[in-house]
């Protein structure tokens, strides 16, 4: 019987939920009195919506390479209705100390043209977090179709896959 592999399945679970948790209860209490505080911005109002898998969400908890910080970082996938693209917005609830030098990577694979890429973001340290560096970021020249999209970060944590149609060009 596996029992070392088991516990540190167990640990990683734990310290996750732990993380996810301690996230939540920074940024729920903080939401609720952040029109009357103004201390948060309106990306991070929204986190606790990207920490629920569901459809468009990708959800990748545990911890990061260095082992100071654990958490999730998340993908939101939509049909932009820019033509032949999808947009990604990315959703971070990683506490922590020092360095996290973690990196998410959102893969995409167009099933109907064989067409595949990637999309990278890099949590440098804790934080609390969502969307895009710039709006150009948030693109995906997947072509139109049915697209899979997997969630991996460089902490061994993943998610995936969802499917996401993606409109054609006109």
């Amino acid at each position: 019987m596996e029992t070392i592999g088991f516990t540190r399945s167990a640990v990683r679970a734990a310290s996750a939920a732990a993380g996810i948790a301690l996230a939540l209860g920074l940024a729920a209490p903080a939401a609720a009195n952040a029109q009357e505080l103004g201390s948060l911005t309106p990306m991070s109002v929204d986190l606790p919506g990207y920490l629920v898998p569901g459809p468009g969400n990708l959800l990748a908890v545990g911890g990061s390479p260095t082992g100071l910080c654990q958490g999730a970082a998340a993908a939101r996938v939509t049909d932009s209705g820019y033509p032949a693209s999808a947009a990604v917005s990315w959703g971070v609830a990683m506490p922590g100390v020092g360095p996290c030098d973690l990196v998410a990577t959102l893969d995409w694979h167009n099933l109907d043209t064989g067409a595949r890429g990637q999309k990278t973001l890099d949590i440098p340290g804790p934080r609390l977090w969502t969307g895009v560096a710039h709006p150009y970021d948030a693109i995906i020249p997947t072509g139109g179709g049915t697209v899979e999209y997997r969630l991996t970060t460089n902490g061994g944590a993943a998610a995936g896959p969802i499917v996401v149609e993606t409109s054609p060009w006109p």
